[in-house]
């Protein structure tokens, strides 16, 4: 099976959340058995030079290569530029309205930027005569639209992985889409008087899944599907929740090249002390108590991720004996907060701004703990690389993470601890139990055994097969 994937992010080489890794683990499992190919917008500041095979494809279908538009002659000038990586065939979509950007997202004119890649990916997809075209968020969405249109329509998958970010804008913006050469009909794509690119893909696609099956029932319903549940609900026999999973060569403790001290569930514990001790060396703090609880937070500071929820709680608990290491950035009010914490409190708190994927393995391997405050969460999937690195993951009850979390006295041992979202006092409830069972005997049977799960993509990528074959079936 030939199968082309669009998306605005793969990493390494453009990262901003999970998406990234969640494609790239995907398709490296995929490339074991079928034809993977990968299409992406090559911006001025990628994370890795790729490995270039000096192979070009045109971004434009000879029948659709008419004069008069600027869309038209923005794709007539772009091209495909083939490159490898893990047995990935990477198609980077080089056009002049990528070409200077630093950061994929937070630009201007990004509706129209995305909708001329998303032509792309659909010539490309025409080009290469894939037997599957798999579109993920609203950045690749319209040409899900364009491949429902098309005489030579290909099998088409949508992959909704936050729905919170619907791609939407004015009608007034979205004109040219009628236009060359794209002539779509974009009243139906319609929501709250704008045009909507999720929408746009949700209608479109042959088959829909989302990344987790908790979140695929969350989204059914408001207030998680965002306004647009009526429409989830209208394709609910096409959409499916599939478990996101990771790369256990990139998240692997007894492999890991970037942390201080590789471990396993034989010597995790000497392994995460002695993480411990060089991180808070590289940090900055080495006079940090090495038998105090060490939690880890990393992510976007955004309204989702549930930080303000966080700090109410932390305050409320200070009596407690943990130590914290935040790694993000995003609001300028959460950052400021985590500052002044980190300045006030360097014996409690540290903030590092931004992100560095190294340092966000160091902290996987050196925590006790990962808190993940989220009021909702798709998937997530630093809960699942905390499983790997024997670091108890306390999460809220909401999407994959309640898919993935357990904390029950029906269970053996749990997998985590859980609390409810957006809940102050269930958080810091949370946080007490963590600091028992740092201290408890319990601890070691429950580390040993989160360690072993299997979260790799083996069982979820044959998932993605059979969406794959229902897709093709549809179109026979």
């Amino acid at each position: 099976m030939k199968i082309l994937h669009a998306s605005a992010e793969y990493f390494p080489y453009t990262k901003m959340g999970g998406l990234a890794d969640m494609l790239a683990s995907l398709t490296k499992e995929q490339a074991k058995a079928e034809e993977v190919y990968v299409a992406l917008p090559l911006i001025g500041k990628l994370g890795k030079e790729p490995k270039w095979t000096g192979n070009e494809y045109k971004a434009l279908l000879p029948e659709d290569a008419k004069e008069g538009t600027m869309a038209v002659s923005l794709l007539a000038k772009a091209r495909f530029l083939e490159a490898e990586e893990s047995g990935v065939k990477l198609y980077f979509f080089d056009s002049e309205l990528f070409a200077n950007l630093e950061s994929i997202y937070g630009q201007a004119e990004e509706h129209y930027r995305f909708a001329i890649f998303s032509y792309a990916c659909y010539a490309l997809s025409q080009i290469l005569q894939v037997d599957a075209f798999h579109a993920h968020d609203w950045h690749t969405a319209i040409a899900l639209a364009l491949q429902k249109n098309s005489q030579k329509s290909i099998p088409s998958i949508f992959t909704i992985h936050n729905l919170a970010y619907q791609g939407d804008h004015p009608f007034w913006m979205t004109g040219f889409l009628k236009e060359d050469p794209f002539r779509l009909v974009t009243s139906p794509f319609e929501h709250d008087d704008k045009c909507n690119y999720i929408k746009a893909g949700i209608l479109s696609a042959g088959q829909i899944t989302t990344v987790s099956p908790g979140y695929r029932e969350e989204t059914l319903n408001e207030p998680n599907g965002f306004g647009l549940s009526y429409v989830l609900n209208k394709r609910k026999d096409d959409y499916r929740g599939i478990l996101n999973g990771i790369d256990p060569d990139e998240w692997n403790p007894e492999s890991d090249k970037r942390i201080f001290q590789t471990y396993n569930t034989t010597n995790w514990k000497d392994g995460k002390r002695k993480n411990k001790e060089s991180l808070y060396r590289e940090i900055g703090r080495p006079k940090l108590p090495l038998d105090a609880p060490l939690i880890g937070l990393i992510g976007r500071l955004t309204y989702q991720k549930g930080f303000p929820t966080f700090l109410q709680a932390f305050l409320e608990r200070r009596h407690l004996p943990h130590r914290y290491v935040v790694l993000g950035s995003g609001d300028l009010e959460t950052e400021n907060a985590f500052f002044h914490l980190s300045d006030t409190l360097p014996d409690v708190f540290y903030f590092y701004k931004g992100y560095n994927e190294s340092l966000a393995h160091k902290i996987e391997a050196a925590s006790d703990f990962f808190l993940m405050p989220s009021l909702f969460e798709p998937c997530g999937l630093n809960q699942m690389y905390s499983h790997a690195y024997g670091t108890i993951p306390i999460v809220s009850r909401v999407g994959g993470l309640k898919d993935t979390v357990e904390e029950s006295n029906a269970l053996k041992y749990k997998t985590g601890i859980v609390f409810e979202p957006d809940d102050k006092s269930s958080l810091g409830y949370a946080l007490e139990r963590a600091k028992d069972l740092f201290v408890s005997p319990e601890r070691d049977d429950v580390v040993k055994n989160i360690m072993k799960l299997d979260w790799t993509w083996t069982k979820r990528k044959l998932e993605y097969d059979t969406i794959y074959k229902t897709a093709i079936e549809l179109l026979q």
